[in-house]
């Protein structure tokens, strides 16, 4: 079905906000080495600082024009949760089909959010999240499709505090990990997540927060056990937030 141009102003006007599959392709590389114990160090700069991206996607269902706008509502919705405004935003992909039966069409939209969302909670939870085949991601932002929540790691701060670092989603031949390198040891940056203690602070309560390896690949995941959960160590980023 050909959508009009008065349909497509009306379902542009819809996308509020707009972000995720955060799993981002990488070009083959080295993986990071593993994590030197941390030491305490003072806040960044703000100029040091890397930005927020966030890619995010959005499903709906239902009639062709229907499935469209409940597309660009879930997106916004998405969008307005993680800070962003819909002028930070833009659709990079869709309205895509897909023909389910009869009238009834699911559609989805792809778009990425970046800049300085608003502060809207003095945390987030980091997030361990499994994918379909084992792959694992851990991010504040939002849950990409196919993927599930396995649990929190504790909270990251939404701003900068004395003591903290930022703590940045990057990528190594596909392969999501965490790091406190603006530049992800020399590989593919995604976003920055929020703050976190490279040194264990004594005045609030703090996990452990560890870079391991499962398989035979060596697939990064991240916990809050020292052990890896009976897995290889690829060393401690820093401290968590817990309360």
């Amino acid at each position: 079905m050909r959508r009009t141009s008065r349909l497509r102003t009306t379902l542009l006007a819809l996308s509020v906000s707009l972000t995720a599959a955060v799993t981002a392709a990488a070009p083959a590389g080295a993986a990071p080495a593993p994590v030197p114990a941390p030491a305490p160090a003072p806040a960044p700069a703000v100029a040091n600082v890397g930005p927020v991206v966030v890619y995010l996607t959005g499903i709906g269902g239902g009639p062709q024009n229907i499935a469209a706008a409940a597309a660009y509502d879930h997106l916004g919705r998405q969008a307005a949760d993680a800070g962003f405004a819909g002028s930070q935003c833009r659709v990079t992909e869709g309205p895509l089909y897909t023909h389910v039966t009869g009238n009834y069409y699911q559609a989805m939209i792809k778009a990425t959010c970046s800049g300085e969302p608003a502060v809207t909670a003095p945390t987030r939870s980091l997030n361990r999240l499994i994918g379909p085949n084992g792959e694992h991601i851990s991010t504040v932002w939002n849950v990409p499709p196919g993927y599930q929540v396995e649990g929190s790691l504790g909270q990251l701060y939404t701003s900068a505090r004395e003591g903290t670092v930022p703590l940045y989603h990057c990528v190594v031949r596909k392969d999501n990990f965490l790091s406190g390198d603006v530049n992800c040891e020399g590989q593919t940056y995604v976003s920055r997540l929020g703050w976190f203690h490279p040194g264990r602070p004594a005045d609030v309560g703090t996990a452990p927060l560890m870079r391991c390896m499962v398989g035979k690949h060596r697939e990064f995941f991240e916990s809050n056990q020292t052990n890896c959960e009976g897995q290889a160590s690829g060393g401690q980023l820093g401290w968590i937030f817990t309360g």
